[in-house]
């Protein structure tokens, strides 16, 4: 007896584990606005775990005409037959979605509508899911197909309050007749819009999306977030199942989740998608390479190194190009320590705010002959700049920390092919510092430290 009851105490308790941190897909049988009776809730792994006070971003699925019932046992499942609640259902909706290196699980509600929805029954929605769960306010997306891409377009448009509460839209063959007045209120709020549509649609012309981004482009307050379009050379009405399939991605760059999340209210976009940053050993030294695949309000790159993988000093700067499918650029270490080099990728908004990514490393065999060289590296109370250049005249010599901050500063006259100069450091705190020589169409950078 008691070796059964141990048993099925082991038991329980693996099951209860498992609820508590499995994803879950539940209909709720519960009206939240008078359009609707019931909803399906899907929820993260892990989001019902006990201490779990993290917010999640949630998408919120209007479905089409045909899916319309009372929410009731009998017709809540005609919700999974498209779009998210249908790849949830099958099993087929990734767990989780990685964009800039941050990893994202959402929270998907789909609601039930016995009637065609008005942006008010969805605000309703929006109200009910802030109040009852917990989410990311900066991370509401809404996005429907047919009918519900009408209702999309219909909320976001309706008013700067409603178009603000949202950090992207996905309008699927929305069922709207474009409107002049809600694109400028979408334009307005600065709201990233990605509308599909078939080509040759016999059920709702492609006219409506067209017109739609059409409107938004050309709104008296432009946006600073160009609309997105994507129109299929495809027949019939149904542009959803390829739009909403985790493995599409328009030019190969990201599936609509992904660009979801590169969206949110408070920094509308995130300013770039890095695609890849790689660095070798080259004759004049380091070659760092990197690719986006997109951009916005991207003010320019910040390149770092260390030779401690711990403590990064800026090496140079490269100016974005702020191209909407991303570009490729380089950048020239022209004076690596031999052996292993640290580097990282600082990216940095027309605002100011910065963001560092993932650091690479580049081993070095040789020496390399740099314009500006300093020793004793690394140095306790003076240092010597040497700098080999044909150029004469007035040069900068620049120290700064590893945070960026300047902490020496001086006019220099070169005269000599060869410059050579004693610089007093004692004073320094202990740690990594550059010296960059500026002047006469110069400019080079050298780390080194403080003992």
């Amino acid at each position: 007896m008691m070796r059964t009851f141990t048993l099925s105490l082991a038991l329980l308790c693996v099951i209860t584990n498992f609820t508590a941190t499995a994803q879950t897909h539940t209909p709720r049988y519960i009206s939240m606005t008078a359009s609707s009776n019931g909803y399906y809730e899907y929820l993260p792994a892990g989001y019902n775990n006990a201490g779990n006070t993290s917010t999640y971003p949630v998408i919120l699925f209007i479905h089409g005409l045909g899916e319309t019932g009372d929410g009731s046992p009998a017709q809540l499942p005609k919700v999974l037959v498209n779009g998210p609640p249908k790849l949830i259902n099958n099993g087929t909706f990734p767990s989780s979605f990685t964009v800039n290196g941050q990893t994202f699980q959402f929270i998907v509600i789909s609601p039930q509508f016995n009637a065609w929805p008005n942006a008010v029954n969805i605000n309703n929605i929006i109200d009910y899911l802030v109040a009852n769960y917990r989410i990311d306010l900066n991370r509401i997306y809404l996005t429907g197909l047919s009918m519900g891409g009408g209702g999309v377009w219909d909320y976001a448009g309706y008013n700067n309050t409603y178009a603000t509460r949202l950090a992207a839209i996905i309008p699927i063959c929305g069922a709207s007749s474009p409107s002049v007045f809600r694109a400028n209120v979408i334009a307005a709020a600065n709201l990233p819009v990605w509308a599909t549509h078939n080509l040759n649609d016999p059920t709702c012309p492609v006219s409506f999306t067209n017109d739609y981004i059409s409107y938004i482009e050309n709104a008296p307050v432009p946006s600073t977030v160009p609309p997105k379009k994507t129109i299929f050379n495809a027949n019939g009405h149904d542009a959803w199942t390829t739009t909403y399939n985790p493995n599409w991605r328009e030019n190969g760059i990201y599936n609509v989740y992904e660009w979801m999340l590169l969206n949110q209210r408070n920094n509308t976009v995130l300013p770039i998608l890095l695609e890849s940053f790689s660095g070798k050993e080259v004759n004049a030294g380091v070659l760092l390479e990197w690719r986006t695949s997109f951009e916005q309000d991207n003010s320019h790159f910040i390149i770092e190194r260390s030779a401690d993988g711990i403590n990064f000093v800026s090496i140079g700067t490269v100016t974005g190009k702020n191209l909407p499918n991303g570009s490729s650029y380089n950048f020239t270490d022209n004076s690596p320590i031999k052996g292993v080099n640290f580097y990282r990728l600082c990216q940095v908004n027309f605002d100011g705010n910065k963001k560092c990514y993932e650091t690479i490393t580049v081993r070095v065999s040789k020496n390399i002959n740099s314009l500006v060289s300093v020793y004793p590296n690394p140095a306790s109370t003076n240092i010597w700049v040497k700098v080999s250049v044909p150029e004469t005249g007035t040069f900068n010599l620049q120290i700064a920390q590893a945070d960026g901050k300047i902490v020496r500063q001086e006019i220099i006259q070169k005269n000599t092919d060869v410059f050579l100069k004693q610089v007093p450091i004692e004073k320094l705190p202990k740690g990594l510092y550059v010296i960059k020589i500026a002047g006469n169409g110069v400019s080079e950078s050298v780390i080194f430290s403080k003992q």
